[in-house]
């Protein structure tokens, strides 16, 4: 009898041993099947990064000038339909608000470089709210995918808005 129960024990603790062995393979599974959305925070995860970006760009000096004139009002729907973006981009329930990104920004004359200050303005956002760089990376191939119906003039780096802008 007492044989029969280090068998019965030896073999609760070998189960137990494999299941919480497995444990952390089934926690990075997990983590891998959830939406970058969720990955995100949601949309309260999403929501400050974008308020943290939106501030960020209205006052960069190098890229004011696309925001100026805009009252309070505008530039919380600015903010907005920012957030339903990359809510929907990444997975989560919003619907997108706004026009195409080629319609937004067609006209204004965006640079190469005015992009890259945009896209570095979202990664200190990202930052700031402590966003993993696989989430970063995910957000930046989505945001990337969207540079040539952004960038006007892709071959100059001056931050101006003065050129007129190809079409």
């Amino acid at each position: 009898m007492k044989k029969s129960r280090i068998s019965f024990r030896t073999i609760s603790l070998l189960a137990a041993s494999i299941v919480f062995s497995a444990l952390p393979a089934q926690a990075a599974t997990a983590a891998k099947t959830k939406s970058l959305y969720e990955r995100l925070g949601g949309y309260d995860g999403i929501s400050a990064v974008v308020n943290q970006f939106a501030d960020t760009l209205f006052a960069d000096k190098r890229i004011s000038q696309f925001f100026v004139g805009m009252s309070d009002d505008t530039r919380a729907q600015f903010k907005q339909k920012n957030k339903n973006l990359l809510c929907n981009v990444t997975g989560g329930p919003c619907k997108i608000i706004s026009r195409t990104a080629h319609d937004t920004h067609h006209g204004l004359g965006i640079t190469s470089a005015d992009f890259s200050v945009v896209a570095g303005d979202l990664k200190d956002a990202l930052n700031k709210y402590n966003v993993g760089p696989e989430e970063q990376k995910e957000v930046f191939a989505i945001i990337l995918g969207l540079r040539s119906q952004i960038v006007d003039r892709p071959n100059e780096t001056r931050l101006s808005r003065d050129a007129p802008a190809q079409r």
